[in-house]
């Protein structure tokens, strides 16, 4: 038999080196460290066969007798056995272990394999990767429609309009004069596209002014608040003239029905002097000026003037964004007071529309346009107005007490919104036009 001995650094390489020589049967006999690393000590399969059979000498010949075979078989089980022979009988031991666990092995190698719920697992995971790698793609597709619709959109809308221009040019210079005078491109939009056709230059701006007056709710001057009588707040942000326009209905109400017919109460105690400008006004006019802080205070004055013809509350200026205004609305309402707000014409018709809707959130009884002198464009404050449906009950035009302030009239505030001009560097010229009417038309704002 032939041992052969591989050394290698490491056991891997040892037997690579084994394999090499001896191939895959090879029988590893023994192994251990040494200083060169790891050495393995081996025999290939035919050797192996040819060591583990007995030598013919260690049987006796078939010519002996009974006696001379036992006298054999006695030296034999005395005798030590030689080195070769030691070998060949390890051989043979470590042969049978292996033969013998050889099934074990075999057995053992399905319980090393994943379990079918494992496997399950793993294929859940992989099928949600994809299916997620599929939605977003599908998503990242979608918007890509979406955008490509939202163009298609806008091109056919704006090949509608010039179409639209081409046959009736009345409607892009109506569009253009309305959004010119401060009213919003969806109020323009809604009144071109009701435009009768085949009319005058003149018949056109009579039929959109009519239009205008029509959607103005405006009250009668016989039923406005003096005429009418009760306890009416009003409210607003700041700087909207809440107290000055006070003032100028208590002057109506003084020279119509004398003083004892006005009550008047101020709840204005954050700005410094606010209560002492209208205890002015109260003083010329012959009328106390009172304060109320809290409901309670409010709900007590009321008691004591139930028999005034008319009671004016001057409130306390707020953003329209402030939380204290929610507070001053339960407070009025809970005391039923009518509000009425008043609207800035100088202010942006965006910021109106959050004024009106931040103080209409438990009802108004109306409106009052304030420094109409100083505003260029009304026709803002006209579509807020229209949009929110709000009665209209006067419109005031300077400081003077009780001079500037005159009821509601739709003519004057009509012919006023219509004739103004936005200066060059506020006109759109006849390309933007065409791209912003078409952009109306796309998205309806």
């Amino acid at each position: 038999m032939k041992l052969k001995k591989f050394t290698a650094p490491t056991t891997r390489e040892a037997l690579q080196k084994l394999r090499a020589e001896l191939g895959e049967d090879a029988i590893i006999l023994s192994t251990k460290q040494t200083a060169a690393g790891t050495e393995v000590l081996a025999a290939s399969s035919q050797d192996l066969d040819t060591v583990t059979e007995k030598p013919a000498a260690s049987s006796a010949p078939l010519s002996w007798t009974k006696a001379e075979r036992t006298q054999f078989a006695a030296q034999e089980a005395t005798r030590k056995p030689t080195p070769a022979e030691k070998i060949a009988q390890q051989v043979a031991a470590q042969r049978d272990v292996l033969i013998n666990r050889a099934p074990e092995v075999t057995h053992q190698i399905p319980n090393a394999m994943p379990a079918p719920d494992m496997i399950s697992d793993v294929a859940k995971r992989r099928s949600q990767a994809a299916s997620d790698a599929m939605a977003s793609e599908q998503t990242a597709v979608l918007e890509e429609i979406k955008q490509m619709r939202q163009l298609l959109k806008d091109q056919m809308a704006m090949i509608t309009w010039r179409d639209a221009l081409e046959k009736n040019p009345q409607r892009g210079e109506l569009w253009n004069q309305l959004t010119q005078s401060g009213f919003s491109p969806l109020f323009a939009r809604t009144v071109v596209e009701k435009l009768p056709a085949e009319l005058s230059d003149s018949q056109v701006q009579d039929w959109v002014m009519n239009v205008i007056k029509k959607n103005l709710n405006v009250v009668p001057a016989d039923k406005d608040i003096v005429e009418t009588g009760g306890t009416f707040a009003l409210v607003g942000p700041t700087g909207v003239g809440k107290t000055t326009t006070t003032a100028k209905l208590a002057a109506r109400c003084v020279v119509k029905y004398g003083a004892d017919s006005l009550g008047l109460i101020t709840t204005d105690s954050y700005r410094i002097g606010a209560q002492d400008q209208l205890r002015i006004y109260g003083k010329i006019l012959g009328v106390q000026v009172y304060t109320a802080q809290t409901h309670a205070d409010l709900a007590q004055l009321r008691n004591t003037m139930q028999r005034k013809r008319l009671i004016l509350i001057d409130t306390v200026g707020m953003g329209q964004r402030d939380s204290r205004v929610a507070e001053q609305t339960k407070i009025l309402t809970d005391s039923h007071v009518k509000r009425v707000l008043l609207l800035n014409a100088t202010s942006q018709p965006e910021t109106l529309d959050d004024v009106v809707r931040h103080y209409k959130s438990t009802g108004l009884n109306g409106a009052i346009l304030s420094k109409l002198d100083e505003a260029i464009k009304i026709g803002g404050v006209l579509d807020v107005v229209m949009r929110h449906k709000l009665a209209l009950h006067y419109i005031a035009t300077g400081q003077r007490v009780p001079e500037d302030l005159f009821p509601a009239d739709p003519r004057v505030l009509v012919h006023r919104a219509m004739r103004a001009r936005s200066s060059q560097a506020f006109q759109a010229s006849s390309e933007e036009l065409k791209w912003k009417m078409a952009q109306v038309s796309a998205t309806g704002i």
